[in-house]
C-alpha cells in the first residue's frame, strides 16, 4: 500500500511514502530515445550535453505517460491505483505457494493500516479461504483502523523505532505517543512481533536501548519477540531519483559485533531477539 503517515529519515523506500503515484528518474539509464519528450505535454523533458534527457520536477503531473514509453527503465512510475478486485486477482495468482508453504499475506507498505478498509476486505477474504495474514507497520494511525482489521489478522510485525517523543519527531516527523499507546493494546489482542530498526547515533545507545527493553517488558506477557533490523543505505538512489536529499548520507551500517551486543542486552529483559527478523 502507498502512502504513509511518518517521514523516516532513514526510510529505505521513500517512493511509497506519498499516496498518490511518483516518478523516478534514473538519467545514467537513459540511451536519448527522446520518446518520453514526444509524450510529455507539458515539457517536462530537455537535452542535456551528453544527449540524455533532463527532467523538470517543476512542470511534472505525475501522469506517468513518459515512464510507459521507457524502455531503458531511466523512468519509472511508482504506484498505481488498483480496485480490491484487481488486487485479488493478482495476489491469487499465487495461491497455490501459500497453500504448499504454510506461508501466507503480509500487507505492507507505505503504510497498509492507512487503508483499513481495504484490508479489511482483504484479510477477511483470504483468511476465509484458510491463508495466514499478516501486517506491517507503523502503529501510526487511529486505533479504530486497528479494530476493524483485527478479527482477521494472525500476526502484526510493529515498529518501534524511537522512544523519546521529541527525538521521535525530529527524525521521523510525527509523535510516537499513538504508537506507543496502540501497541499496549494491540498486545492484548493479537500476536505482536516487535521491530527496532538499529540507527547508529540515532537510536542505538546503551540508554536507547534500555528504554526499549523497559517499554516492552511492561507487555511481556504477550509479546515474546524482538527483532532487531540493522540500518543500512541502500534507499539512496531512490532518494536520487526522486530528486530529493537523503539527510543521513555519511551514516555507517552498524558491524555484527554491535548488533550481537544489542541483541544480548534486550535478551537480558526476556525476549527473543533476532538480529534481521
Amino acid at each position: 500500500f502507498k502512502g504513509c503517515p511518518l517521514r523516516c529519515q532513514w526510510c529505505s523506500n521513500p517512493e511509497s511514502q506519498s499516496f498518490s503515484p511518483k516518478l523516478l528518474h534514473y538519467p545514467d539509464k537513459c540511451i536519448g530515445c527522446g520518446k518520453c519528450m514526444a509524450v510529455c505535454e507539458p515539457g517536462c523533458f530537455s537535452w542535456s550535453d551528453d544527449k540524455k534527457a533532463v527532467l523538470d520536477r517543476t512542470k511534472c503531473t505525475q501522469c506517468g505517460e513518459c515512464s510507459k514509453t521507457c524502455y531503458s527503465g531511466a523512468l519509472r512510475q511508482s504506484g498505481k491505483r488498483m480496485t480490491i478486485e484487481d488486487i485479488i486477482k493478482e495476489v491469487d495468482k499465487d495461491m497455490v505457494f501459500y497453500k504448499n508453504s504454510g506461508g501466507g499475506i503480509t500487507f505492507s507498505g507505505g503504510e497498509a493500516m492507512c487503508f483499513p478498509e481495504a484490508v479489511y476486505e482483504l484479510a477477511k477474504h483470504y483468511k476465509e479461504k484458510g491463508v495466514s495474514t499478516a501486517i506491517e507497520t507503523c502503529g501510526s494511525v487511529d486505533w479504530e483502523n486497528f479494530e476493524k482489521v483485527l478479527p482477521y489478522l494472525d500476526l502484526i510485525m510493529y515498529d518501534l523505532k524511537i522512544m523519546d517523543d521529541e527525538k521521535h519527531i525530529r527524525y521521523t516527523g510525527g509523535s510516537n505517543k499513538q504508537i506507543l499507546e496502540n501497541l499496549k493494546k494491540l498486545s492484548k489482542l493479537v500476536r505482536i512481533v516487535v521491530r527496532i530498526p538499529i540507527i547508529p547515533t540515532i537510536n542505538d545507545s546503551e540508554k536507547e536501548i534500555d528504554q526499549f527493553g523497559r517499554f516492552i517488558s511492561e507487555m511481556k506477557d504477550d509479546i515474546k519477540t524482538i527483532h532487531i533490523l540493522p540500518y543500512h543505505n541502500f534507499g539512496i538512489s531512490k532518494y536520487r531519483a526522486m530528486g530529493k536529499k537523503y539527510l543521513l548520507e555519511d551514516l555507517k551500517a552498524p558491524s555484527d559485533e554491535q548488533m550481537e551486543e544489542i541483541k544480548s542486552r534486550l535478551e537480558d529483559y526476556g525476549f527473543e531477539v533476532i538480529i534481521g527478523g
